[in-house]
């Protein structure tokens, strides 16, 4: 919790007592049965962290970015998959926030803070790569009801869970998503969705995103957050990756911890002496703690930098933490393994299920080469945003 005032920490010592206690407690087990984290959100939502991001005047907790980037770290330390799928839900309540108007911000923060409903976010495609140029094929027209929503989304997380799925969709076939790219809130219930619920991953089994077909979804006209272009426009999608990054860095942080435990608690014969006394490992575990420090504090800067950040800058600010954050993450969470040994293999040891998620998790765009030239970019004096926007074939 680098440079947190008291209030914040306090904040972030209520997250960690109820992950230690409760969230954390589960992780196994959902992971197991690839089911949704169901009793550690409704935990979340009692102690008010569902609406951590909601603005305090309509009933939630009011997060600045530093502490909210602390907490999803905190809770992803515990249960990564508990998490990831906050961190979307957080990602959306944002996306109201920034584009709704005081009716939707009334009527979506209130399920969230009342209800505890969950709000999911649907972008990607099978046909369509969000890694570098921002392109979707699923489309959005007027209705006599509102809007009409068809087409295909992949990895749809929380779609057996959420109460409200935000589907990134182009007006009318609109190729260029500067134009045409509108952000709707399809309701759980909506006649039209689809899916055959299939999610068995290598790791985040618990995020259970499988595909999902929109067919003549309808949606009331409030379903719409903004104008065509908006969602892609103010600052907000920047922060999926500002939160990925927390993440991972938590996921790796605990892996880690793990393992540093294990190594002081298990003695080798003949010497009988804990394995933490062999300098090979001291060697492995003080590099490995050095990468994560040296990435907490770019996440760190990242995130009390972000409101005062223009669009581009948060881009910068996210790719930095993001592109750390996954290096680190894989290293950590590959190498602690080995020192764990053997027994780091099995199930019932928490590192082998970070090595999972972390694998897994770090597959979310954008992509390593994107972040690195974006990065590139911005050192050389060229400006960039974090994705490009997709205008057709010829602007792909």
């Amino acid at each position: 919790m680098y440079d947190l005032s008291s209030a914040q920490r306090h904040v972030v010592e209520r997250v960690d007592r109820l992950t230690k206690e409760k969230l954390a407690l589960r992780a196994a087990q959902y992971d197991r049965d690839g089911a949704n984290p169901v009793e550690n959100w409704k935990d979340l939502w009692r102690e008010g962290f569902l609406a951590g991001v909601v603005p305090a005047a309509h009933g939630g907790l009011g997060l600045d970015m530093a502490t909210y980037i602390a907490v999803i770290r905190t809770i992803a330390k515990g249960c990564a998959n508990t998490a990831m799928t906050m961190h979307m839900h957080s990602t959306v309540l944002r996306f109201v926030d920034a584009l709704g108007s005081e009716a939707q911000k009334r009527r979506y923060f209130g399920a969230a803070v009342n209800e505890g409903t969950l709000f999911a976010s649907w972008g990607s495609e099978p046909a369509v790569s969000l890694s570098r140029t921002f392109l979707v094929e699923t489309t959005v027209r007027r209705h006599p009801q509102g809007w009409l929503v068809e087409g295909t989304k992949h990895f749809c997380t929380m779609a057996l869970a959420a109460g409200y799925h935000m589907v990134w969709c182009a007006v009318d076939g609109e190729a260029d998503m500067a134009k045409g790219l509108l952000l709707v809130l399809v309701p759980a219930t909506t006649p039209g969705l689809e899916t055959d619920g299939k999610w068995n991953t290598l790791g985040m089994r618990a995020t259970v995103s499988p595909s999902v077909t929109l067919r003549g979804c309808v949606v009331g006209e409030d379903g719409a957050l903004g104008q065509p272009g908006a969602g892609i426009q103010v600052g907000v999608v920047e922060s999926f990756g500002l939160g990925y990054a927390a993440i991972y860095l938590g996921i790796a942080e605990a892996a880690l911890d793990f393992a540093a435990d294990y190594a002081k608690k298990r003695i080798v014969r003949p010497e009988n002496i804990p394995v933490a006394h062999d300098p090979a490992v001291q060697r492995h575990v003080g590099e490995l703690r050095a990468h994560l420090d040296a990435a907490l504090l770019v996440l760190a800067e990242a995130a009390t930098e972000w409101a005062a950040a223009d669009m581009v800058t948060r881009g910068l600010l996210a790719n930095k933490a993001k592109y750390l954050a996954t290096e680190v993450g894989l290293l950590v969470t590959s190498r602690v393994i080995q020192i764990v040994g053997g027994r780091g293999a099995y199930k019932d040891y928490l590192v082998e299920r970070a090595f999972r998620d972390l694998r897994t998790a770090t597959l979310m765009p954008p992509t390593v080469d994107r972040m690195l030239e974006a990065i590139g970019k911005s050192a050389l004096g060229i400006e960039t945003a974090m994705f490009r926007l997709g205008a057709g074939p010829q602007g792909a």
